[in-house]
């Protein structure tokens, strides 16, 4: 009997843990969906490199190099419409790079300066600065840390020897973006809060953040 009751007694505690995920869930989902329909909001780290890194040695079969025609056709012609939006920065004149794998276009990335900067409400941008706008890496090739490579080494290329420093914003809760600019040698040097009443204007305050030594 006694065992009986303690049988009863577990399965009514794993039944109230389930209704109070539950009830925080809704709520959760409540909140989420109220604030919405009052402000939008954009929350992002600002990451930076502004030393000459030495970039990791390149496995045999990957290759970088500066994005032209040749490899259009893999990302503006590819099924994932995240892909294909990518080649929106290469249209605009962004400097790019293209990560091959066994020849084969497997990841990209671009940085725009001053001139072609698109998110000073988001972080300001100088003149002998760059801002890496976007990193893709095609879904048949993700989880082999291209991401990182790619980052590391195109960074090298233009700093300092072109630009002063290279930052980018990265939504605050990517962790895959965060890890992967953190496997790249880059730095977290802020964060950037930007709020709207809905289809209003936007609100922006930037708050530095200490580099660690």
């Amino acid at each position: 009997m006694a065992s009986q009751d303690s049988v009863a007694s577990i399965l009514e505690a794993e039944d109230v843990k389930r209704r109070d995920a539950s009830l925080r869930a809704r709520i959760k989902d409540f909140l989420k969906r109220a604030l919405s329909r009052i402000v939008d909001y954009r929350i992002n780290w600002i990451f930076a490199q502004n030393t000459a890194v030495e970039a990791p040695a390149l496995p045999p079969s990957i290759e970088i190099t500066v994005f032209d025609d040749q490899h259009l056709a893999a990302f503006a012609h590819h099924p994932d419409a995240r892909v294909r939006s990518a080649m929106s920065f290469e249209r605009a004149g962004c400097i790019g790079f293209v990560l091959l794998a066994d020849a084969e276009p497997a990841a990209c990335i671009h940085f725009a300066d001053r001139s072609r900067y698109e998110s000073v409400s988001t972080w300001p941008l100088a003149n002998n600065e760059v801002a890496l706008v976007n990193v893709t890496t095609l879904p048949e090739h993700r989880s082999r840390r291209y991401a990182s490579l790619l980052i590391a080494q195109a960074t090298s290329s233009l700093v300092p020897s072109r630009y002063r420093r290279a930052l980018a914003h990265i939504w605050w809760n990517h962790h895959a973006s965060l890890r992967a600019f953190r496997n790249a040698g880059w730095q977290r040097v802020g964060i950037s809060i930007e709020i709207s009443r809905h289809k209003g204007r936007w609100y922006s305050v930037h708050l530095p953040w200490k580099v660690r030594s």
